[in-house]
């Protein structure tokens, strides 16, 4: 089997650096299960981030932004940059948790309550894209 990176499709390539943050999250819990911490709990993690998700891949169907992907050498859509940016947060945040330990649950809540924010925000720019 010979899968390729999708360098042509941004809603692709999101889709596969959010199944290899779920495999790469469910490996390092597997090895740090603990009273405050486990699989329940990292789903719930993983729920905090689907709004962010769902939001990008809805505005890229929407609206594709004409621009490559931030992979590439080049100019980036301001929706793109600022989902990857939540992703890395996310992903920094989560592994600490989880070694630390701290609970997942929280900070499930914490990454939920900005959602609506940052969902609201891409949803915007897809209908009125907003100047440099």
């Amino acid at each position: 089997m010979n899968l390729q990176i999708p360098t042509n499709s941004k809603r692709l390539l999101m889709v596969y650096i959010v199944i290899f943050l779920w495999i790469f999250f469910a490996s390092l819990m597997y090895f740090n299960i603990n009273d405050i911490n486990n699989f329940k709990s990292l789903s719930i993690y993983f729920v905090s981030l689907t709004g962010f998700i769902m939001s990008y891949i809805w505005g890229e169907s929407f609206r594709k932004s004409g621009k490559t992907t931030m992979f590439k050498m080049e100019y980036s859509s301001k929706r793109e940059k600022l989902t990857y940016i939540i992703i890395t947060l996310w992903t920094i945040v989560g592994i600490f948790s989880i070694i630390k330990p701290l609970p997942l649950v929280n900070i499930s809540t914490y990454f939920g309550a900005l959602t609506p924010f940052v969902g609201s925000y891409i949803i915007g720019e897809t209908y009125n894209k907003s100047d440099k």
